[in-house]
């Protein structure tokens, strides 16, 4: 315990603590409060400020547990855009209901895709109609302390083109990974220029989340096959430091569809094929396909609502092309709408979404072991009906800051 001093200066007695070390008071302190009040706390110093953004902050003071995977949720309604986080349950009950809690909100004007949340880190990909410039905004955030991180845009004149068959048509589509080695956030930036009577060509640049935000810089790498991502939704997930995404590929004058890995610490794709006759090309395309992380393997889901049917394929060796398929018929969906997998969770169970809401929102737990599906209802502050509604599982909360 500090000593307490006393001094007396001018006849006047002035007292005082010795000052308290930093490390001690963010030991016993400040690492015992909620995320949200820690990021507050940047603003008090500069000094407390430089501790907490700290890159393994989160590791010098492991006071508190990690907090529990929980759902995320994006939801666009009219220009603005909300980000909530949810509970993630196993095995719920019947009639289960939650509470979904509201990180974000955003006016804006176009419509945004999102990427499955990486590190507690998200990436959105915002549309604006601009005609000089119809390149989407992308902005790296994290939901929880509140910091956006616009990267730069791409200029046309940056699109290098020789053929005279260019359309003038550009497709863009960025991917997030992370790195676990080398403990770095990546976005892979792919653009493809359609072209008439003739394949289309895409561009392929990374950037590297780093200290200097000054410093983001687009780097051009080079890819041995001509592909792009086939429709470009959010079919995209990231496993053991592998981005993954369904990918339309040129081999000769041959078209065929495949799915893209790219290495996010070496920056090198591959492919690997996919049997078109059962994985099909419509499947892929279609809402209810799904991307998962499978007990960490790569799993391809497609949910058929109208013959209730789940197929499951798990990518069991990259180099052999070799899946297995699972098959399950599904009971009666709670309602007759279009769903699609967000991910699997810890107790085995994959926990589907509609794509938009109706009455009220809800997400199903489907236990593939009992063949069981459960709703659970979930009550979001500011929603109504007709929301456009992307939800991604396994979501940590993290004090990362860019």
């Amino acid at each position: 315990m500090n000593q307490l001093r006393s001094s007396s200066i001018a006849g006047e007695e002035t007292e005082y603590f010795d000052r308290i070390p930093v490390d001690l008071f963010i030991s016993n302190i400040l690492s015992r409060l909620p995320l949200k009040s820690i990021v507050q706390c940047r603003c008090v110093s500069k000094l407390w400020s430089s501790r907490i953004r700290l890159p393994n902050y989160n590791l010098l003071f492991p006071i508190k547990p990690p907090a529990p995977p929980r759902i995320l949720f994006t939801i666009e309604y009219e220009r603005e855009l909300f980000v909530y986080s949810s509970p993630q349950l196993h095995n719920p009950g019947e009639n289960t209901s939650l509470v979904a809690t509201l990180h974000q909100r955003t006016r804006g004007t176009g419509f945004s895709v999102y990427r499955p949340p990486v590190g507690g880190l998200v990436c959105r990909q915002h549309y604006r109609k601009n005609p000089m410039n119809p390149s989407p905004v992308v902005v790296i955030s994290n939901p929880i302390t509140g910091e956006c991180l616009a990267l730069p845009r791409l200029r046309m004149d940056e699109i290098k083109n020789k053929s005279k068959l260019f359309l003038g048509n550009v497709g863009y589509c960025f991917s997030f990974g992370y790195d676990p080695i080398d403990k770095k956030f990546k976005i892979l930036r792919i653009t493809t220029l359609y072209e008439y009577d003739t394949q289309n060509s895409s561009q392929y640049q990374v950037l590297t989340l780093g200290a200097r935000k000054k410093n983001l810089l687009w780097r051009n790498i080079q890819c041995c096959t001509n592909h792009y991502p086939y429709m470009c939704h959010d079919d995209m997930i990231c496993i053991s430091g592998v981005l993954y995404y369904p990918a339309g590929c040129y081999k000769g004058k041959r078209h065929c569809v495949a799915i893209a890995c790219f290495d996010v610490r070496s920056e090198s794709f591959s492919f690997i094929n996919v049997d078109l006759e059962d994985m099909t090309a419509e499947k892929i395309s279609s809402y209810s396909f799904a991307l998962i992380d499978y007990k960490g393997k790569l799993g391809a889901c497609y949910c058929d609502t109208y013959k209730n049917l789940f197929e499951l394929w798990v990518l069991e060796n990259a180099e052999e092309h070799k899946w297995s398929k699972y098959i399950y018929q599904m009971p009666q969906l709670p309602e007759m709408i279009s769903v699609r997998a967000s991910g699997m969770i810890g107790s085995g169970e994959i926990v589907l979404q509609p794509s938009y809401s109706v009455v009220d929102f809800f997400v199903l737990y489907y236990n593939l072991e009992r063949n069981i599906i459960t709703r659970v209802r979930l009550e979001v502050p500011l929603m109504v009906s007709g929301c456009w509604v992307h939800a991604f599982t396994n979501y940590v909360e993290d004090l990362k800051l860019m």
